[in-house]
């Protein structure tokens, strides 16, 4: 079985259907709004929150559902690790490429409508047409959230119900991720902490990079010896 080639080009595949398929559903809930009742900023922003989960799940999923499968053909767990860390890498930007097109697609149909194209939460970017920002916001946040999904993964995969342990360090990683970009999670008991780093171009990259190989870390201590369990029948 060729990894993570394979593994990456399914997950790019499964991320551009559901993106064109959420795109769709977000593009009638706008014409609705805009219909209905009164349209007064940009809905994709809005429905880019649930994105952070799909790159949560797919963590989840790499680790618990191909981990003993890549190992079963003949993958050491070093290698699985290794490749699972480019998978990561590769499939975020392509993640994050495909919401900077949905804000550009947006913007485009908010221009022939005339409705306002503008922006209800803080950002690295005041205003969708600014590709780089946008891409390098979402980008940051798919990797820290995809690596946090991986470590949750592993710890369930590896202790059950213990894995449940493993849940405040990945929204600890997540939090001090998406502080160091300056954006809101809408999560009521994550808005009440309060925490506030400064705004920089260093300490955004820093923070997320810090984030990002932390979390590669955390999740190659659970697995590097893990025992491959039986899934029952």
């Amino acid at each position: 079985m060729r990894f993570p080639s394979r593994l990456l080009g399914a997950n790019m595949l499964l991320a551009l259907m559901v993106w064109a398929g959420y795109f769709l559903v977000v593009t009638a809930i706008t014409v609705g709004i805009a219909v209905f009742g009164t349209l007064t900023g940009s809905v994709w922003e809005s429905a880019t929150q649930l994105t952070r989960w799909f790159a949560l799940f797919i963590g989840v999923g790499l680790v618990r559902e191909f981990l003993p499968l890549y190992i079963a053909h003949g993958q050491t767990r070093r290698q699985f690790g290794a490749q699972a860390a480019v998978t990561v890498t590769l499939f975020a930007p392509f993640l994050s490429a495909l919401i900077t097109a949905g804000y550009l697609l947006e913007k485009v149909l908010y221009g022939l409508a005339g409705w306002p194209h503008v922006l209800g939460r803080s950002h690295l970017f005041t205003e969708p047409a600014q590709v780089p920002l946008v891409f390098a916001e979402y980008l940051i946040e798919f990797l820290v959230w995809i690596v946090a999904g991986a470590f949750i993964g592993a710890g369930f995969y590896r202790w059950g119900g213990g894995g449940l342990l493993t849940i405040p360090v990945g929204v600890g990683l997540v939090v001090l991720a998406n502080a160091a970009v300056g954006t809101d999670l809408r999560l009521p008991f994550i808005r009440n902490i309060g925490l506030d780093l400064p705004q920089s171009p260093a300490m955004t990259v820093g923070v997320a990079l810090g984030m990002f190989l932390l979390g590669l870390a955390l999740t190659w201590a659970v697995i590097r010896d893990v025992p491959l369990r039986n899934k029952p029948s």
